[in-house]
């Protein structure tokens, strides 16, 4: 077994009649002859690594007795380890305290097993007690360097952390401080409790103190009579919880599980039992077939530079990326020669349908450009529903219309009440002579012609709109009906101003012809008459002409009514969706409407210092006020227009921002904070199976953010679904704790591939040598990982 495929259950803490100078007749039945009756009760429970850790002593045959059933298929045991249950006295600020300390040993070296029990006896064959009825710190600690195994040290915490009276012999007791020492100095791998109400009480206690990965709990049955196990005694009612680690059944396994608190817990639940996963990769190299296991949770390949280890994704992907335009042809075509060169073939293909997502070298700081950020595949479905703005824009553009159609009309008189002119009044004298006057000022109205057209028009839009609600599926049959008779009224209004529209078209026409026909006698009498015919005749249509003028700008203006900036005030709400920490918003550039934002879209066009409201310029004012305007007065209106409505577009175009805890992420964008958004999103994302897979996850983060997040993401993201990356960072492999390391390294020009989970080794290779010898700071991070403090571990 190469790889962890489940979590196990242990038991480190059982008792046999080696405990009887402690525990007396409570330990009689515990016997060689009885070891059948524990091995019955550890496969009923479903046990599968225990050890029996007697006080203060060491039964080598009952040891073996035990360890004989790993080979047995119909035992669940599958691993025993030797152990001891320490009685050890710490000095804490309440003066000496004894505590009960459980010692679990390397089984790999049977023949220092065998001498366990000499290391803790005196010349006379006594316990080698210093204090009493225990042993001191000093002595206990030269007891472990004479025994010269690597150790894993659990001590008694039965009682909760939070208790204000401890049991005795538990950690608490040696007083705070010397705690603190043991927690800060990871004095212990472990804490352990019995009790499954006290796991509650001891995850808050953590979680507050933010002490979660410094202090490991498991559970111990602590059983002193095998008949009633897991029950300490025949009377004990303790509801009592398993433990399960998650680690290869062996002594290192078992190290790497006690100094990771998610290898720990109380439920199986390691991985996610019913996510879709890739059993093993199976390549051929140069004629040698590699059949290498995948863990359901995180595998790493990792191997020298410019070996292949891009290229393994790619090729297990079918190279997809290549549809995305992200993998060049020419990448493709190298990959292909590098692969028939070096005589190697990739025979597992992964289905995309498998596959979660695939994030190349580099690609996650991509996927958060501005102009990516709502249309990127993996982002796009946590964002709410683009708001609709129609309703907003079409309400502050009545408004607008209102106010452009005046100032059109107001400028419009000033340019009329310009274009008046002047004429001479004709001598009181002049030469009385006929003449005819020429009234040729019946006008076509081509505004009525646009109103009705605009208004038809709108009716047909708003017909389609309702259309467009109607082939909704989840509009009621009753308002489905009600809707197609609003489109038939819709209908019928429309064709009523068409008609008007039409008949309107049809009187400028007559006037039209009128009106040249008029011009056209015109011209020929002029031709027939005297001059001063000619003069008064001018004369007299001149003033005609004036009257009437004058009379159409009185009624115009009477009919001229200033409008205000004034609408309803109606607020825009944010849609949100929530995601982990993080809030994905759709927003409109405002967050109301009302008659300050009205007004404002003219003011923020005009020169800073203007005090006069557009309402009351005149067309020559408003040139001169506009900001960065340089045309013509006649075209400062359009121009006012055309600001405003960019503006307005802009300020109701929809928006997509991401936020935490009240702060807007998408303004402060980096290539850090763009992985901490996306990986946070990622590790949490359950509602979609298959493998996650990324090249080199580190790019462009930190150390700082390595340690900080980063890693605790990916280890939730393992729990969750199958992961496999490449890496060239020892924090991601060591510290990240992964579940399958698989080395390509190249020796003679040979490629080859090596793997298994951290803790594996056989007699070819060592997973944590090779991390060692050929990760850069390797060594460093396997050393800080490995504890040791005087219990002679060594990697």
């Amino acid at each position: 077994m190469k790889v962890v495929e489940s979590g196990y259950k242990i038991d480190l803490h059982i008792h046999s009649i080696c405990s009887r100078s402690k525990d007396k007749e409570k330990v009689a039945f515990n016997t060689m002859d009885n070891i059948g009756v524990l091995t019955e009760k550890l496969n009923a429970n479903g046990v599968q690594m225990c050890a029996i850790t007697d006080h203060d002593a060491f039964g080598f045959d009952m040891y073996k007795a035990l360890k004989a059933y790993e080979s047995d298929e119909q035992c669940s045991v599958i691993k025993v380890f030797p152990g001891i249950e320490f009685t050890v006295e710490f000095i804490g600020e309440k003066g000496p305290t004894v505590l009960h300390v459980i010692a679990v040993f390397n089984d790999e070296d049977e023949a220092k097993v065998a001498k366990i029990a000499d290391c803790l006896v005196d010349d006379k064959g006594k316990i080698a007690y210093d204090k009493g009825g225990a042993f001191s710190e000093e002595k206990f600690l030269s007891i472990l360097r004479r025994i010269d195994l690597d150790t894993v040290l659990i001590v008694h915490q039965k009682s909760s952390l939070t208790t204000s009276r401890p049991y005795k012999n538990d950690a608490k007791t040696v007083g705070e401080e010397k705690f603190q020492e043991f927690v800060y100095t990871d004095y212990f791998e472990a804490f352990e409790f019995k009790n499954r109400k006290n796991e509650v009480f001891n995850k808050n206690f953590l979680n507050a103190q933010n002490l979660t990965e410094d202090i490991r709990f498991i559970t111990g049955s602590d059983c002193h009579d095998w008949r009633y196990y897991p029950k300490e005694t025949e009377h004990d009612n303790t509801d009592f919880i398993y433990t399960y680690v998650k680690c290869l059944p062996c002594f290192r396994g078992l190290v790497m599980a006690m100094t990771d608190y998610r290898r720990i817990k109380t439920v199986n639940s390691f991985f996610n039992p019913t996510e879709t996963y890739t059993k093993n990769i199976r390549i051929t190299i140069d004629g040698v077939k590699y059949d290498i296991p995948l863990s359901r949770g995180i595998n790493v390949i990792v191997g020298d530079n410019s070996i292949g280890k891009s290229l393994l994704l790619h090729k297990l992907t079918e190279y997809r990326k290549q549809q995305d335009s992200l993998l060049n042809k020419s990448v493709v075509r190298g990959y292909d020669k590098y692969l028939k060169k070096q005589n190697i073939e990739v025979e597992t293909s992964i289905p995309a349908a498998e596959i979660f997502a695939f994030d190349m070298q580099g690609e996650i700081r991509d996927k958060f450009e501005q102009e990516k950020i709502k249309s990127d595949d993996f982002l796009s479905p946590y964002y709410p529903a683009a708001i609709k703005s129609g309703a907003y824009k079409e309400k502050i553009q009545r408004k607008l219309n209102v106010i452009f159609s005046y100032l059109e009309e107001k400028f419009a008189l000033e340019l009329l009440e310009a274009q008046l002119g002047r004429f001479n009044i004709l001598d009181e004298d002049i030469e009385q002579a006929e003449s005819i006057t020429f009234v040729g000022t019946v006008s076509k109205n081509s505004r009525r012609v646009k109103v009705y057209n605009n208004i038809s028009d709108d009716l047909d839009n708003i017909a389609e709109q309702i259309e467009t609600i109607i082939g909704n599926t989840w509009i009621e049959q009753d308002d489905r009906k009600q809707l197609k008779y609003i489109i038939k009224q819709l209908d019928s209004m429309s064709k009523r101003y068409d008609k008007k529209k039409k008949r309107a078209e049809r009187e400028n026409t007559k006037i039209a012809l009128f009106q040249n026909a008029v011009n056209k006698f015109k011209q020929k009498y002029q031709s027939s008459v005297s001059d001063t015919q000619k003069k008064l005749s001018t004369y007299n249509e001149n003033i005609d002409n004036a009257a009437e003028a004058i009379a159409a700008i009185i009624r115009r203006r009477e009919k001229l009514m200033i409008p205000d900036f004034c609408i309803e005030k109606e607020m825009i709400r944010v849609q949100t969706e929530r995601v982990h920490d993080y809030e994905f918003n759709s927003r409109l550039g405002i967050t109301e409407i009302d008659e300050e934002y009205v007004r404002g879209l003219f003011t923020s066009e005009m020169k800073k210092g203007t005090k006069k409201s557009v309402l009351d310029m005149s067309q020559d004012e408003l040139s001169e006020r506009l900001s960065y305007f340089t045309g013509a007065p006649s075209e400062a209106l359009k121009e006012l227009k055309s600001k405003i409505q960019e503006k307005l577009d802009s300020d109701l175009a929809n928006k997509f921002t991401i936020t935490q805890a009240g702060k807007d992420r998408t303004q402060e964008l980096s290539s850090g904070l763009d992985a901490q958004i996306y990986f946070d999103i990622l590790s949490y994302e359950t509602s979609h199976d298959g493998m996650y897979i990324i090249d080199q996850p580190e790019d462009n983060i930190s150390q700082k953010a390595v340690r900080d997040y980063l890693l605790d993401r990916f280890k939730i993201m393992g729990e969750h679904r199958q992961v496999l990356m490449v890496t060239h960072r020892p924090q991601f492999i060591v510290n990240l704790d992964v579940d399958n390391v698989i080395f390509i390294g190249k020796e003679d020009d040979k490629i080859y591939i090596q793997s298994g989970a951290l803790e594996y080794r056989d007699a070819d290779y060592n997973i944590l040598d090779i991390i060692s010898d050929h990760i850069e700071g390797g060594l460093d991070t396997l050393r800080r990982r490995w504890k040791r403090y005087e219990k002679n571990a060594s990697v």
